[in-house]
Parts: structure tokens; sequence; C-alpha cells
């Protein structure tokens, strides 16, 4: 998760939002898209992170937020966005399963990329912090380890 286990411990100095003009007109996400499709170069794989990444920084610009400098609060209303059928096309409600296997674990593992990149100023992860939080993030996190438990 990082140093920081919610937004109110991490000092402003520090907060993402701060970084928002150093990404200014930067596709973040494709960068990550590259790397991971370099190592799982499937077509199922490339239009899964692709769909992911369209609806996140979609999601996100109408947040007026970068997609790389979310906050748990985004976080939380992109899964429920999803789950409520509010985000992408579909105005239609989305399975648990659905929302973990095509939206959060890309999403997760984009903000964990971004924690190991020294390029990238990310000393917490939002998508972990949100989980923390409760709602529906932390049912999606349960739904993987649920996952990860028949494996």
């Amino acid at each position: 998760m990082g140093v920081y286990k919610d937004i109110d411990s991490v000092p402003t100095k520090y907060r993402l939002q701060n970084h928002e003009p150093a990404y200014a007109d930067r596709d973040v996400w494709a960068n990550y898209f590259e790397e991971k499709t370099a190592v799982f170069n499937t077509k199922s794989t490339r239009d899964r992170y692709e769909k992911a990444g369209r609806y996140l920084q979609n999601f996100m610009q109408k947040a007026g937020r970068h997609h790389a400098l979310a906050a748990p609060e985004h976080i939380e209303g992109y899964l429920t966005g999803l789950r409520d059928g509010e985000v992408g096309r579909r105005n239609q409600p989305r399975k648990l399963q659905t929302v973990y296997f095509e939206y959060f674990q890309p999403l997760e593992e984009f903000y964990t990329w971004l924690q190991w990149h020294t390029d990238h100023p990310h000393v917490y992860h939002p998508v972990l912090m949100a989980v923390a939080a409760g709602g529906f993030a932390r049912k999606v996190w349960d739904r993987k380890l649920e996952q990860n438990d028949k494996r």
C-alpha cells in the first residue's frame, strides 16, 4: 500500500493532485499498456487493458483530474460507476466479477506500476486506500481474494 494507509495521512506536499501540471497532456496509461502488453501480448489482454484504460481516462477527465493522479474517492466512484452502468457505454449494471476482472485488476496493476517507477511521484496507492476505506472497492477486493483462494 505504501507508507500512507489513508489519504488524510498523506502530507499535502505529497498528494498526487499537486502534480497535475506535470501530467498535462501525458498519456501515462499508454506507457503502462505498452509495457504490460509487451509481456502479455494476446488479443484478449490488449482489448481488456485498452478498454479499462479508456474508461478510466474518460471517468477521470469528467472528474477534472489526470488518470494517473486519482484520489481514493475517485477510485470508489469509478468502481461504483462501473457496477451501476454509469461508466462506459453499456448503461447497464455489471456483475462484481466483471468489475473485478475487466477493470479493477488493470487499475490496481496500473497504480502498482506507477509506484515502482521512479519517474512518477506515487508514494501511496489510491486503489488500496479505497479498498481499506470499505465500500464497493472493498467488495471488489474481497472478490479478488475469493478468486485467489480458489487457485
